[in-house]
């Protein structure tokens, strides 16, 4: 056989290959999904992200009949889980609940960093955003934000305010109030914002920047003060504090986002009929409901709003980080 009729043969063979795989890779996204998804959440158990993507699989599953199983992949910031769901296969069934910091500030702090957001990710929709809250202990002189920036830029490295650690989202906001104090408020990292609301509670720490929720019990308690929180609204679940804009403090709309995102090529057909299921799984009423009361607000949106929620954070994110002069590797 000549080298001529070799090649046709196995032109002939690779046309008949695809013309058998095509079909069957449609038939599979028009019965989609037809096994478990994993919803991968990049942070322990027990955790904000933990209960969010626990409450997102079951509404899925209610509304839906889809069997998600959430699978926790820890460590490095959240990282770990992050680069391996952008390794996976993009056919739908692996999906990673990321947020602000596995998507956003990641790219600035690691400087060994396996992914690129931008690049590795098919993203999908918004989950919802949850506002920080500055609070201080009681014995702080100032009742509101502006006070409190007046007080620390008086006596540079009087006051402190601690953050969930170094690089956290929680830390980097604390910068962004810091530029108007002129960098007077000195960071004090804690592993995680358990520690950060008992020290404040105990007088041991002036201000903590933190979600919420996470201050919620010691606030009703009067434990802790809020002085206002960040974002472009109030929220139900202390409509009496405002926001720092409010407040008239500038530049802190920064918010602690989560969404969902695929790994990259994911197949336009699971797109389109993924991304609506995850909307209705978020138009949860009672799901709203309980997350409105813990101050994170639940908020889908189209795949191409939430690329340009990531463009525009990457960048802002990077400023701070910058300078603040943090790196985590």
């Amino acid at each position: 056989m000549n080298l001529w009729v070799q090649s046709k043969l196995g032109l002939f063979a690779g046309i008949l290959a695809l013309a058998t795989v095509a079909p069957s890779a449609a038939l599979a996204q028009q019965g989609y999904p037809d096994k478990p998804i994993r919803l991968v959440t990049p942070f322990p158990p027990g955790g904000a992200a933990d209960t969010l993507a626990r409450a997102l699989a079951k509404s899925l599953s209610e509304a839906h009949g889809a069997t998600v199983v959430v699978e926790n992949r820890a460590g490095a910031g959240g990282t770990i889980g992050t680069a391996s769901v952008a390794k996976a296969a993009p056919d739908g069934y692996t999906l990673l609940l990321g947020n602000v910091s596995t998507l956003a500030t990641a790219p600035s702090l690691y400087t060994k960093l396996t992914y690129d957001p931008l690049k590795d990710f098919t993203p999908l929709t918004l989950v919802g955003r949850s506002p920080l809250v500055f609070a201080v202990n009681p014995g702080v002189k100032a009742n509101n934000l502006k006070e409190l920036i007046a007080a620390a830029t008086a006596q540079p490295g009087a006051l402190d305010y601690g953050s969930s650690g170094a690089g956290s989202i929680t830390h980097l906001t604390g910068e962004l109030l810091n530029v108007n104090t002129k960098g007077a408020m000195v960071h004090v990292p804690y592993k995680g914002s358990a520690p950060v609301v008992m020290a404040m509670v105990s007088g041991e720490l002036d201000m903590g920047v933190t979600q919420v929720a996470e201050m919620l019990q010691q606030y009703r308690a009067k434990q802790v003060r809020a002085l206002a929180i960040t974002g472009n609204q109030r929220l139900s679940a202390i409509p009496e504090v405002p926001t720092a804009a409010e407040a008239g403090v500038t530049g802190l709309d920064a918010t602690t986002w989560y969404a969902v995102v695929a790994p990259q090529g994911l197949p336009q057909p699971v797109i389109d009929k993924l991304q609506p299921m995850l909307v209705k799984a978020l138009d949860n009423p009672d799901m709203k409901k309980r997350f409105a009361e813990e101050g994170l607000i639940l908020e889908s949106s189209t795949p191409e709003a939430l690329k340009d929620l990531m463009r525009s954070d990457i960048p802002k994110w990077a400023e701070v980080v910058k300078r603040a002069g943090v790196k985590l590797d």
